[in-house]
């Protein structure tokens, strides 16, 4: 059997690099066998001028998406209003150090997230960067895990239903990693980062349109805004800015 030349090597890894991020047509052939209404509502989307980017489908995609396009938004802005966006991250040092982290252990998964946020290397090359992509991914549960433990009262509610402590939820749904994320994620990162997570449900209600669910953060304005496309167990990317 022959070696693969090296342009066969490149191609390859470059179709499993775009398994993990990479950018598809809205209506793609995944959608067009799958239900018509899902189509329905991607050739809507289509329409108004949306685009998409592809995730990888590894029960990471909710972290891995927004940490993607929030890193995005955070390098297009203005020089005064990054810096205190990427201040902003430095700052979660302090809550992992509140909730009983060890930030000498955490700063290895820290420094890959600064880097993307604060640097100018490329971000697609960073996120198809397997190990640098998931100690992201690993950084923003365990982020999430520290904002319930300090702010439990307001958390707990919402799991006691199904686990026995919010210390359980957590050690099952949170910091594991390839586990998906609900609601409660989503709402933890609002909040940590102040930016406002609209997520388009592409369900089966017969409608073209999206429905949107908006999360918000609960202290102070949001300074962005960033959309998600679910469709169940799974996030996209979602560019919308024109809707």
């Amino acid at each position: 059997m022959e070696r693969p030349t090296d342009e066969e090597i490149l191609k390859y890894e470059r179709q499993i690099k775009d398994q993990e991020i990479g950018n598809t047509p809205l209506v793609s052939t995944e959608y067009l066998n799958g239900d018509p209404i899902y189509h329905s509502k991607l050739v809507h989307l289509k329409s108004s001028g949306c685009k998409m980017r592809t995730i990888k489908k590894d029960g990471n995609c909710f972290y891995r998406a927004f940490a993607f396009r929030f890193c995005e938004l955070v390098r297009d802005q203005p020089p005064d209003l990054k810096d205190k966006l990427i201040q902003k991250c430095v700052s979660t040092k302090d809550l992992l150090a509140q909730t009983g982290y060890d930030l000498s252990i955490l700063e290895d998964f820290y420094d890959p997230f600064y880097e993307a946020l604060s640097s100018d290397k490329d971000l697609l090359e960073i996120f198809t960067t397997e190990y640098l992509s998931d100690t992201i991914v690993c950084f923003l549960r365990i982020l999430t895990a520290a904002l319930l433990k300090r702010d439990r009262e307001l958390y707990e509610v919402f799991v006691l239903d199904s686990y026995p402590t919010l210390e359980a939820f957590i050690s099952a749904c949170v910091e594991p990693m390839y586990v998906e994320s609900d609601q409660i994620h989503i709402v933890a990162m609002a909040n940590t980062f102040n930016i406002t997570i609209r997520v388009g449900n592409l369900d089966t209600t017969p409608t073209e349109k999206i429905n949107y669910h908006e999360i918000s953060p609960m202290d102070g304005e949001s300074t962005l805004s960033l959309s998600l496309l679910f469709r169940p167990g799974h996030y996209d990317i979602l560019y919308d800015d024109k809707l």
